[in-house]
């Protein structure tokens, strides 16, 4: 057996035994990352990951096409959302979408172009197969924002943050904050989907926005 695939066995291993440790009640309160498992792994830059991430068939439940989303280098946030928010020719054409655009332009002044948008899911998933859909992809993410090479990660939304990060907390312990996780700073915030239905949010989430503007 080549070297390569010994280190893909003990990945595998690893994360086997990592995953039986969480189902006997062990937490873990500082989540590292995981090196992608998935068989033919190999991407070296982003277009190439783009493309794998497009050709995915990892998942069966998936209900539309898969959206790598915006990874651009040496990004000055990665904003982080559950399911795609552009389409697959990264246009900003949902309701969600345009919030996030004026989010970026108007309350923190920076061009699209030094920003990343990216999702957990790289697909639409029924909500019951999101779980499983979110490990599969994970690899995919983690890639990502290697090559973004940002340091602060906006999570747009509670299940975002428990998906990343396996944390129990009450979401609004740490809503607003700046969190360590790993090599880098998380920001927990409102979900897209809460601002358009609770218009009256915006307020606390503009706040937040600019308290996280002044850390930047």
């Amino acid at each position: 057996m080549s070297g390569g695939n010994l280190q893909t066995l003990h990945q595998a291993l690893l994360l086997k035994k990592l995953y039986l440790l969480q189902s006997c009640g062990f937490s873990f309160c500082n989540p590292q990352f995981l090196v992608p498992t998935q068989k033919g792994f190999q991407s070296q830059n982003k277009q190439d990951l783009k493309s794998l991430i497009e050709s995915c068939k990892l998942c069966a439940q998936k209900s539309s096409p898969a959206s790598a989303g915006l990874c651009n280098q040496d990004s000055k946030l990665i904003f982080l959302t559950l399911l795609p928010v552009l389409d697959s020719q990264l246009r900003f054409t949902s309701k969600g979408a345009q919030m996030l655009k004026n989010i970026i332009e108007r309350v923190f002044t920076l061009k699209i172009q030094s920003v990343s948008i990216l999702s957990l899911l790289k697909c639409e998933i029924p909500q019951n197969a999101q779980k499983t859909c979110i490990e599969s992809c994970m690899g995919y993410f983690l890639k990502q924002i290697e090559f973004a090479q940002g340091r602060v990660i906006v999570l747009l939304g509670a299940e975002v943050y428990f998906y990343l990060t396996q944390d129990g907390s009450h979401y609004e312990n740490v809503q607003g904050k700046m969190l360590k996780w790993n090599h880098f700073n998380l920001f927990p915030t409102f979900s897209l989907n809460q601002l358009l239905r609770q218009p009256e949010l915006k307020i606390k989430a503009h706040q937040e926005f600019l308290n996280l503007k002044e850390l930047l």
